[in-house]
């Protein structure tokens, strides 16, 4: 942290944490860069998922596990954190997230930021399972997710949103996740939440629940295996949804009253999803 006029703090923007692997044959995957990027601290970890997602996540190869470790609070307002990640070409990767990531302001009033860059490689698989991301009151956030896949790779993606902590209005959140298959948009979609998002909490966006989440799953093998009807159709309601992407690929959508109802339906998904087209929807 520098000094500018008048004594308010210039920050530096530090160099992004970086993350890769590679295939370690005969089916195996090396984690070929592990560099971290305080407070984004990257460590190796056993496997720890669902059984469906453990089974998934090594059709192809074995994975190699990451958690991300918060080394500090925040972010703050005027932060500004990346990671990159590379998914080398017959890699596996399982993503995860020891703790919530709680969204504080800062001193200024100013804009914090995280961006990921992700790339899949051909015949790669990535798994990601961040917790939940709280916007606290008056923080200002965006996150920017771009996730490039190649036509033939795979990804799981589980993300949740939890609008302030309790009995708290929260503060603006903007998270958009875009992602590309081949070149080709898969999927493209913005949440706008907090005080400079106008009606974010209305019956056309949130309905007045406080928790969001999403589970996008790319998989030309899954997906096309189960024609004229997905996993999952006979368990939607008024605050789940499922709908098809170009790629081809599944997006499941849901809100909730609160983050343990959220995390069964996305788990109820999830389940549903990688294990077959004739498993029941969430309930």
């Amino acid at each position: 942290m520098r000094t500018a006029g008048g004594g308010r703090p210039r920050r530096v923007i530090p160099e992004p944490a970086r993350l890769a692997t590679e295939p370690d044959p005969p089916a195996g995957t090396r984690v070929r860069l592990l560099r971290s990027a305080w407070p984004l601290m990257l460590r190796r970890t056993l496997p720890c998922a669902s059984a469906p997602i453990a089974a998934w996540s090594r059709r192809d190869a074995t994975a190699a596990w990451v958690h991300l470790v918060a080394g500090g609070a925040g972010p703050l307002g005027g932060d500004r954190l990346r990671l990159e990640v590379d998914v080398g070409a017959r890699s596996t990767l399982v993503l995860g997230e020891v703790s919530p990531t709680l969204l504080l302001p800062g001193p200024y009033d100013e804009e914090s930021r995280t961006e990921f860059d992700i790339r899949v490689g051909p015949l790669g698989t990535l798994v990601w399972l961040p917790q939940p991301v709280v916007p606290a009151a008056g923080c200002r956030h965006r996150t920017d997710i771009r996730i490039a896949l190649h036509h033939d790779s795979r990804l799981l993606l589980r993300e949740e949103v939890l609008f302030g902590r309790y009995g708290e209005t929260p503060g603006t959140l903007r998270q958009r996740l875009r992602a590309t298959a081949g070149g080709r948009v898969l999927y493209d979609q913005e949440l706008v939440v907090g005080p400079e998002a106008p009606g974010w909490d209305g019956p056309a966006v949130t309905a007045g629940l406080h928790a969001a989440g999403t589970v996008l799953l790319a998989d030309a093998t899954l997906v096309e295996s189960r024609p004229g009807r997905h996993p999952h159709s006979g368990g939607l309601d008024e605050h789940t949804a499922l709908f098809a992407l170009p790629g081809p690929g599944l997006a499941f959508t849901a809100l909730a009253p609160d983050s343990a109802t959220l995390r069964r339906r996305l788990d109820s998904a999830v389940d549903a999803l990688l294990s077959g087209p004739d498993r029941k929807g969430p309930g």
